[in-house]
């Protein structure tokens, strides 16, 4: 049962995030909470909830401004602050889902790690 609150919790999230950022010219501050508590997982360091907020989201039927903003932000956030932890699980998804290798097209090195950025570069097919 405390799966199923839990994924209501992250689909909530990732609808309100997606929702948020499609309409941001609406200035709906009813939907900022969303992009506020995702930029706040990464800087709390609450990644596993980050992790699971980017593989619901990463799934969606989404436009490509939102999986560039998904890819710069909080894939870029994972890799930097928690990399290590979870390369491994993101070279899986890549390995296995065209769409979630796509995704980490779409992410810079900026300040990542050499050593996560290579197994990055490894694991994706190309950058856009």
């Amino acid at each position: 049962m405390e799966n199923n609150s839990y994924k209501i919790k992250t689909d909530e999230l990732s609808k309100e995030w997606i929702e948020a950022y499609t309409n941001e010219e609406s200035n709906d501050v009813d939907l900022h909470w969303a992009i506020e508590y995702v930029i706040e997982l990464a800087y709390k360091s609450n990644y596993d909830e980050l992790w699971k907020f980017i593989k619901h989201t990463y799934q969606q039927d989404i436009l490509q401004k939102i999986i560039s903003i998904l890819a710069a932000g909080p894939m870029e956030d994972l890799l930097l602050k928690a990399g290590e932890q979870y390369i491994d699980d993101i070279k899986e998804l890549a390995r296995k889902y065209p769409k979630f290798n796509y995704l980490l097209g779409g992410v810079w090195q900026n300040y990542i790690s050499a050593d996560v950025w290579m197994r990055v570069l490894k694991a994706r097919n190309e950058a856009w």
